[in-house]
């Protein structure tokens, strides 16, 4: 896989600026390496990665974090909002087998994010990444935003807080499967067009 260097150079920026612009979009055509960039950015960069694939039926928080089971009354937590909690966990604090990840920069990759509207699904996120500007995260990080994630009826919502570490990456397809991204999105992110490759490149 090869990527332009000034498409290296605008992701990594780009993700440098987090604070202010909290989510980086990757758009393009299919097979130009969009999904790709992130997993390798992670890896040579020492970054804990979690990617997501965005469902075409996402139509709610739920879809992408879990949901209360009423059948098993067990609370099914999907992958993204495990990896979320063990983010904002120091090393000592995980549980199940896994460390906390607090002292780690994670991304978290949504994986052609447009198949369905990001305004259902993680609305909620885009409004309380932007206030977690200047957030410490110490003392059990209890100035940092969070979500209130339903858990079951008569339990106090879980607060899954959204730390400075993590930082979010999205992908989006350029064509008629998928949505148009809204103004509060495009407001909030940087994005860095892959333009459609005119040469191949030999593999050496």
């Amino acid at each position: 896989m090869h990527f332009n260097p000034r498409i290296l150079k605008a992701f990594h920026t780009a993700l440098k600026t987090a604070e202010w612009s909290p989510i980086t979009v990757l758009a393009g055509v299919s097979g130009t390496g969009k999904s790709e960039l992130p997993r390798l950015y992670s890896h040579f960069g020492g970054l804990m990665y979690e990617p997501l694939s965005v469902q075409p039926n996402w139509d709610s928080q739920e879809s992408m974090l879990g949901f209360f089971n009423s059948i098993d009354n067990k609370f099914d937590a999907q992958p993204v909002l495990r990896f979320l909690a063990q983010s904002q966990k120091s090393w000592e604090e995980g549980d199940d087998g896994y460390p906390g990840l607090e002292d780690a920069v994670c991304m978290i990759l949504l994986d052609e994010m447009n198949l369905a509207h990001p305004e259902l699904y993680w609305s909620e996120f885009l409004s309380k990444l932007e206030t977690r500007r200047g957030k410490s995260g110490k003392g059990g990080g209890i100035d940092l935003p969070f979500i209130p994630v339903k858990i079951g009826a008569g339990m106090l919502p879980y607060e899954l807080k959204l730390g400075r570490n993590v930082l979010w990456a999205g992908t989006m397809n350029q064509d008629e499967t998928t949505k148009s991204l809204s103004d509060k999105v495009l407001d909030r992110s940087i994005i860095i067009h892959f333009p459609r490759p005119t040469t191949l490149k030999r593999r050496v």
